[in-house]
C-alpha cells in the first residue's frame, strides 16, 4: 500500500444491466494480478450478487456487520480469483431502507476495512438513493459504467448531476461496455462527454471501453472471473489495459 493509503472507488450505473459488477471483480482481479492488494465490497445492499458470480456461499454479510456487529474478520473472504470480499445480503428490505446513523456507519465501516489495502472497489447499486449517492461522496475516484443504450447514458448522466449537485464532485472516469470497437465506445463517451461539458460545465475522463465478447456470459455461468477464465479474449485484454490506466 501506498503511503497515502488506499484508493476507494465506487463503481456505479445509472441503469443495472450494464455490466457493472462483472467489471468491478473483473478489474479487481486483473489488479490482483499486478501484485496489488485489492478489497471488493459488495455496496449494492438489496440486490447483491458479487458472490453468485464467484460461485461463494457466503455465512455472514454485510447486514450482520451493521446490525449485528459482526467482526469484519468473519466477514471477509479471500477469493479464488487473488482479491478479497465483504458480500452483502440479497432481497434484505432493512439494507434498502437504512437510517441516516446507518449510513454514517457503514461509511465509517468502509474506511476502516479499507487500511492496508491498495485498492478498495465499493460496487454500489444503480440509482440515485441517498445510500447510493453517499458510496460516491465515500470513494476518492468515481467510475461510472455506461452501455450504447440511450437510457444508460441518461441514467448515467442524472447520476452525476446529482453527485454534482450534492457533493460538488465534477471528476468521474466512465467505462463504456459492450462497444463494437474502440471507435464506438469513444462516440458514446463523447456524447455523454458533451451533455456533462453544455450543462454541467465540467468534462469527463474516458478510462477505456470494453467490446462485446460472447464469453462474457460463459464465464459468468461458470462463476470464474473473465480475466482468469478467458484471459485472451478480446474483452479481457481490454479489462488488463484499463486495470493499466487505474495503475500504471
Amino acid at each position: 500500500m501506498s503511503d497515502k493509503g488506499p484508493v476507494i472507488i465506487s463503481i456505479a450505473s445509472g441503469k443495472g444491466g450494464v455490466g457493472k459488477t462483472c467489471i468491478t471483480i473483473n478489474l479487481a482481479a486483473s489488479l490482483a494480478e499486478k501484485g496489488k492488494k485489492v478489497l471488493v465490497i459488495d455496496c449494492d445492499l438489496g440486490l447483491a450478487n458479487i458472490d453468485i458470480m464467484l460461485g461463494i456461499n457466503p455465512k455472514s454479510n454485510l447486514k450482520d456487520i451493521i446490525f449485528k456487529d459482526a467482526d469484519v474478520r468473519d466477514v471477509l473472504i479471500r477469493t479464488k480469483a487473488g482479491f478479497d470480499f465483504i458480500p452483502a445480503s440479497s432481497g434484505a428490505r432493512e439494507m434498502n431502507q437504512l437510517l441516516n446513523e446507518d449510513i454514517e456507519k457503514l461509511k465509517t465501516l468502509i474506511a476502516r476495512m479499507s487500511q492496508g489495502y491498495d485498492y478498495v472497489f465499493l460496487d454500489i447499486g444503480a440509482g440515485i438513493s441517498d445510500t447510493v449517492l453517499h458510496f460516491n461522496l465515500l470513494a476518492s475516484r468515481n467510475f461510472i459504467i455506461v452501455s450504447r443504450d440511450l437510457t444508460s447514458i441518461t441514467d448515467a448522466y442524472a447520476t452525476m448531476k446529482m453527485v454534482y449537485q450534492m457533493f460538488g464532485k465534477q471528476t468521474f472516469d466512465i467505462i463504456v461496455n459492450s462497444v463494437r470497437d474502440d471507435a464506438d465506445g469513444l462516440k458514446v463517451f463523447n456524447h455523454i462527454d458533451s451533455i456533462c461539458r453544455k450543462f454541467l460545465n465540467f468534462s469527463l475522463h474516458h478510462l477505456g471501453s470494453i467490446p462485446f465478447d460472447e464469453v462474457v456470459p460463459r464465464s459468468i455461468m461458470k462463476q470464474t472471473v473473465l480475466v482468469h477464465l478467458f484471459p485472451e479474449s478480446s474483452a479481457a485484454v481490454k479489462i488488463h489495459q484499463i486495470a493499466g490506466n487505474i495503475s500504471p
